[in-house]
C-alpha cells in the first residue's frame, strides 16, 4: 500500500506542482497521464534513497536527494521534497503537502522553499503541522526552525540566534555539540499528542510548540 502512495505522491509532485490535485488511489495507471508515469521507476527509486541519513560531520556535504518524503506517524499527511534548479541556476527545494481522505489522495499546498538546497530535517505530525529545522548547507541560518500551517503559510520562525539565546550558551558551543547540520544535537521527536516537538541541541533537549511556535530549552 505504502508503495502504491508514494508513486501517486510522485506522479502528483511531477504533473501539478501547484493547486489542489486529487486521484483516487485504486484507479488503474493508464487512467493518468502516459508521460508522468513514464518516469514513475527512476523517481521511485530515488524517495528511498532518500530515507538514508546525510553524511555527516564534513567540511563538504553531498546534495541533498532529489527527493525526500516524509510521512506524519499516522500517515494521513505525507511531505515531499523536490530538489530543483530554479530559471537563475540556484538549486532549490519545494514542498509540497498531500492528504490522505479515504482512498484518495489531495495535494494541499506547495511551495518553493528559500532555503539553500532545503531544509536539512522536515516532520509533519497527523494534523498537517509541517516543521522545517536548519538549512541544508552548515549556515547560521535565520530560517533554523520554521513552523508552517495545514495551508502552507509560515506561522513562526526562530533563527540560529534565537536557538542560541534561549540555551545560554555561546554560539561556538552550540555549533560544537552538534552531530548533524549546523546545530542539531539528534533528531527531533514528536510527543505521543503530536503537538509539541523535542529537538537536541547543545546538550540539552529543545521543546517547540506546534499550536504557538514558542520554543522552551
Amino acid at each position: 500500500m505504502i508503495a502504491v502512495l508514494i508513486g501517486w505522491l510522485l506522479v502528483a509532485q511531477g504533473v501539478m506542482l501547484s493547486g489542489d490535485w486529487s486521484v483516487a488511489l485504486g484507479e488503474p495507471a493508464e487512467l493518468s497521464s502516459s508521460r508522468a508515469w513514464s518516469g514513475f521507476a527512476p523517481r521511485f527509486n530515488l524517495v528511498l534513497l532518500s530515507q538514508s541519513p546525510p553524511v555527516l560531520g564534513q567540511d563538504s556535504i553531498p546534495h541533498p536527494p532529489l527527493l525526500r518524503h516524509e510521512p506524519s506517524p499516522a500517515g494521513n499527511y505525507h511531505l515531499i521534497l523536490t530538489l530543483r534548479q530554479d530559471a537563475a541556476g540556484t538549486q532549490r527545494t519545494t514542498a509540497g503537502l498531500f492528504e490522505i481522505l479515504g482512498d484518495r489522495c489531495q495535494q494541499i499546498w506547495s511551495h518553493t522553499l528559500p532555503h539553500s538546497y532545503g531544509p536539512r530535517l522536515a516532520l509533519v505530525n497527523d494534523t498537517g503541522i509541517v516543521v522545517l529545522l536548519d538549512d541544508w548547507i552548515n549556515v547560521a541560518s535565520p530560517r533554523a526552525i520554521v513552523l508552517m500551517g495545514v495551508d502552507g503559510t509560515v506561522k513562526r520562525q526562530h533563527s540560529f540566534d534565537d536557538i542560541v539565546e534561549i540555551t545560554g550558551q555561546s554560539r561556538a558551543a552550540v555549533v560544537d555539540q552538534a552531530v548533524q547540520g549546523f546545530w542539531l544535537g539528534g533528531n527531533p521527536e514528536l510527543d505521543i499528542a503530536g503537538d509539541r516537538m523535542t529537538i537536541p541541541v547543545a546538550g540539552g533537549q529543545l521543546s517547540l510548540d506546534l499550536a504557538t511556535g514558542e520554543i522552551e530549552f
